[in-house]
């Protein structure tokens, strides 16, 4: 197998055999070649077989959602030439590979009418006024939301409330229960249905210790976004994770999509299953590898604020570092003069 060099040698070699009488050098990259005079630019980078890497499309998290969606170019003497264009001695070619880029955030304003939390809630508000929510334009995923009051009355409640994803996990579950009882905290679990099917048992501690639980689908399908699934598979999942908690006797009033992957419809189908859409507006990010827990601490802590919902993790993957942060959590909260609270069905 020929060294990149050597492979750039034979081909140029190739160009420059057809008339080597009359010759032209030009630069690429750093390597400076001859090749036949009249050879053009398509020429030369056929021959060459260059060809850019491209960049992709990727979400807010840093997943690839379109690969090579953004091409990379070739320059002539620092611009766009054709195809067509002969090369002269002194010509320089770059080759510039594509970008990675970020897809755009889109913006939702969700109305709240007083006396009721909003479906999807990313608030504990019941007091007029708009969530705004800001989403991953291609993805949906949730990046941030904030609620914005309206009207003379300002009581948004002086409550946060916990919230875990992705259990029961018969490793970190009971560690984080048996935590929220010595501290006398009232959470929410958005349990996974094969998971509950799996350990019934700890859904039952779960109710008995007087947390609300949420269904979190079947199957937790993450690719593609749950949103965009079609709409039979997202029913078939609310209702299947549905059936899985009441085996357990709970019967689930909230949901919680994989990903907060949201849309019209899917907050319309966990509606006409008897649940309303719950997201988040404080996410720490305790689901990233590596995550430690003074980390998780912090970011709870310097965005938590009255009304508050934050997403934890008890399931899905290595949990030591929730489990380590929740007493600081729960300590930090209530120095905030906020009291902790699970999320209502109404």
């Amino acid at each position: 197998m020929l060294a990149a060099g050597s492979a750039i040698a034979v081909a140029v070699w190739a160009l420059v055999d057809r008339a080597s009488h009359s010759a032209v050098t030009v630069t690429i990259g750093t390597r400076k070649v001859r090749v036949v005079d009249g050879t053009t630019l398509g020429e030369f980078v056929s021959t060459l077989n260059l060809r850019p890497m491209a960049g992709s499309l990727v979400d807010v998290e840093g997943k690839v959602l379109r690969p090579g969606a953004f091409p990379g170019k070739l320059l002539l003497n620092g611009k766009a030439s054709s195809p067509g264009t002969r090369l002269q001695t002194g010509d320089r070619i770059i080759v510039v590979g594509g970008r990675d880029r970020r897809e755009p955030l889109s913006q939702e304003i969700v109305r709240v009418p007083e006396g009721m939390p909003s479906n999807p809630q990313f608030f504990l508000a019941r007091t007029p006024g708009d969530q705004v929510v800001f989403r991953g334009a291609v993805s949906h995923k949730l990046v941030a939301a904030r609620f914005r009051p309206s009207g003379d009355r300002l009581t948004v409640a002086r409550a946060v409330a916990l919230t875990f994803d992705d259990g029961p996990s018969p490793t970190y579950t009971p560690r984080i229960l048996a935590t929220l009882e010595r501290l006398n905290v009232r959470a929410t679990f958005f349990v996974v249905g094969y998971l509950a099917d799996q350990y019934p048992g700890l859904v039952r501690r779960e109710a008995e210790a007087g947390m609300a639980i949420g269904n979190h689908t079947y199957n937790h399908p993450e690719v593609p976004q749950f949103d965009r699934l079609p709409r039979r598979l997202i029913t078939d999942e609310v209702a299947l994770g549905n059936a899985s908690l009441m085996r357990t006797g709970v019967r689930p009033m909230l949901f919680r999509p994989p990903g907060g992957s949201s849309s019209p419809a899917v907050v319309q189908v966990a509606k006409a299953l008897g649940q309303r859409t719950v997201l988040w507006s404080v996410d720490p990010g305790d689901w990233r590898p590596g995550v430690r827990a003074r980390q998780i601490v912090r970011q709870v802590l310097s965005s938590v604020r009255a009304g508050s919902i934050v997403i934890l993790h008890d399931g899905g993957g290595d949990r030591t570092a929730t489990v380590a942060a929740l007493p600081s959590i729960v300590k930090g909260i209530r120095r905030k003069g906020l009291r902790l609270v699970a999320i209502t069905p109404q």
